[in-house]
């Protein structure tokens, strides 16, 4: 196999994991009323950020107006809540509220058991391995350096 024919494999594998893994959230998160993408705006925000929801756009590689709606569902349940932005005074600073932060720290006691479960069998220099491969990729997609 080609590294071309290896690398494409590589991000197939990515690409179904996503799915896969936002499928998975999906499905714990229904409980509380939540989906992936509620999740992710929730991660960015914990445990204490403060960002706008174009920054929020840029950090999750999505459209603002997609942001937007999530924000908009989060803040009418009272999980984050619009600061204003002193850089900025049409676009507010979100922040997760008490409740948020509680219900994103119990997020992530709930995803603990997903992932030991995940890892239980991998040697941890496989997912050493796998970790930097992975985020030297995203800093090569980051950079515009493929572009």
């Amino acid at each position: 196999m080609t590294n071309l024919d290896a690398g494409y494999e590589v991000i197939w594998l990515v690409r179904r994991l996503f799915r896969a893994m936002a499928e998975t959230a999906d499905q714990y998160l229904k409980d509380d009323e939540l989906t992936a993408a509620d999740r992710a705006v929730m991660e960015f925000l914990y445990p204490e950020e403060q960002l706008s929801v174009p920054s929020i756009a840029g950090k999750y590689r999505v459209s603002r107006q997609h942001v937007q709606v999530t924000v908009n569902q989060l803040i009418s349940r009272g999980l984050i809540r619009a600061l204003p932005n002193p850089q900025h005074k049409r676009s507010p600073l979100m922040r997760l509220s008490e409740p948020g932060r509680e219900t994103f720290a119990e997020i992530r006691r709930n995803e603990s058991a997903i992932i030991e479960k995940m890892f239980a069998d991998l040697r941890g220099e496989d997912v050493d391995v796998t970790r930097q491969l992975l985020r030297s990729l995203l800093v090569r997609f980051e950079s515009g350096e493929l572009l």
